[in-house]
Formats: C-alpha cells, structure tokens, sequence
C-alpha cells in the first residue's frame, strides 16, 4: 500500500530526488516559442489545419488542467484526448495525432537548446554524491530525456498516464509511486519542480521536501523552498548529507 504522510517531511539525509521534467529540466516558454514559430509557419503554409493544429493544442492543454483536480479518472490520457477533442469540435484520432506531433515529436531536436544552464551538471553531481535519481512527467518522457543527454542518469521514470498513477499532480499518486519504485521513504527524498500550485502541493501531499526553480525568486516559502537557478539547487543539496545506496535502473 502506497500512504502519504502528513506535510513535509523533516529529515536531514537524502537519498533521492525526483525531478520533474517540463519546466523542470527544461526551459518550457522558450521551447513554446520555438514551436510558436513553426506553429505559425504552419499556418501560413496551410491556414485551415495550422488554425485546427493550434485550437487543439490549446484546447488539449487547457483540459489537462481541468483534470488536474479529478478523481475517479478510469483512463486519464484517454479522458484528456475525449475532452480536448469535445473542446476542439475535432474528433479524437485527430487529436492524438495532432499531440504526437507536435507535443511528443516536434520539440526534440529543439530541446537541447532550451535546457537550462547546470542542469545536466547537477545531476551528475548528484550521481556522484550517490543519490538515485527519478523523473516525474505528465507526458511520456523518456525519449525527451533521451535526447537532453540525461537518459542514463535516472533510475527511474515515471509518467501520470501510467496504470499505476493514472492522476496528474498535485495528486500525489505520482510521488508516492515514484517513491516505491526508488525503495526510498518520503523523508528521504527531495522533489523538484517549476510550479508552486501543482509541484509544490502534490510534494506536500506526499510529506516530501520540495524545492521550486523559479527562475526568479528565491528563499524558503510555506511547504518549498525556491531557487533561481540549478547552481542553486544543488548548494541546497550540498547542505543534506547523502545516504549512499547502490543505482538501479526501473522504469515504469
């Protein structure tokens, strides 16, 4: 049984972190104007499907929040495609298309170049403190990692539209498996993310340490700490001494 303890946990050691990915490993506005520009491009070329092309997107974004708070989802991934396609006036297979392409296929090659400064050095910083590592994503995340150079720096991977989380944060279903997967227990884990309503409440909810990269702001807040920038993150991390355990790789 998966339980979330009550509240961030208070503990000094760490042994693992999970990172959230868009936003997170990346920098999520500038890789939204990159595909803006194809987008628009698109457009031009075609101006009834680039004009289709983007009510869907938006309309597929926009029903992921609206699910963000829902429980009893039998197919999350299924329910975000059903809604966006009702929102769109497009049928679903359309839809689906649409997100493959340009959510899961398209940004690749632009990913790279919109990683933000230190992250791949973190995280090997953190390999070699001895933390295991695991990423949390809404989407499929694994050929994003693939291509940012970080697919062999986490143990595990794990996604809200999986069977065993079917819930997108701040539902902490997510954490808690991931947790699990990582043999580790909330008090022994950090996770860090981008957005203080979803991340920083969904890392409450499972009792764990959370620390927002704002870009911006920084200092400790109710329930998170924020940092501007992955330098940053990982002084914080300097400051909880590591508990050496042996990497694994599992993927959900």
């Amino acid at each position: 049984m998966i339980v979330a303890e009550p509240g961030p946990a208070a503990a000094s050691s760490l042994a693992a972190v999970i990172f959230d990915v868009d936003g997170t490993l990346y920098d999520q506005p500038r890789l939204r104007r990159a595909m803006a520009t194809r987008l628009l491009a698109s457009l031009v070329r075609h101006p009834a499907a680039g004009a289709r092309t983007i009510r869907v997107l938006r309309a597929y974004r926009r029903a992921q929040e609206s699910l963000r708070g829902s429980s009893g989802v039998a197919d999350v991934a299924a329910a975000q495609i059903r809604v966006a396609a009702e929102r769109s006036g497009v049928d679903e297979d359309t839809v689906s298309a649409c997100v493959r392409r340009w959510m899961e296929e398209e940004p690749l090659p632009a990913l790279a170049r919109c990683m933000y400064p230190g992250t791949l050095e973190s995280l090997r910083a953190c390999r070699t403190k001895g933390l295991r590592l695991a990423a949390l994503s809404d989407y499929p995340a694994d050929e994003k990692l693939r291509v940012m150079g970080m697919a062999g720096l986490f143990d595990v991977v794990v996604t809200a539209q999986a069977p065993e989380v079917n819930a997108f944060k701040p539902n902490p279903r997510g954490l808690l498996v991931t947790l699990e997967r990582l043999g580790v227990t909330a008090a022994e884990c950090l996770y860090v993310g981008d957005r203080i309503d979803v991340d920083a409440a969904a890392a409450n909810a499972a009792g764990m340490r959370c620390v927002i990269i704002t870009g911006r702001r920084v200092g400790e807040h109710g329930g998170f700490r924020a940092v501007a920038n992955y330098p940053e993150l990982l002084q914080l991390i300097d400051g909880w001494t590591p508990i050496v355990t042996t990497p694994s790789r599992r993927h959900l």
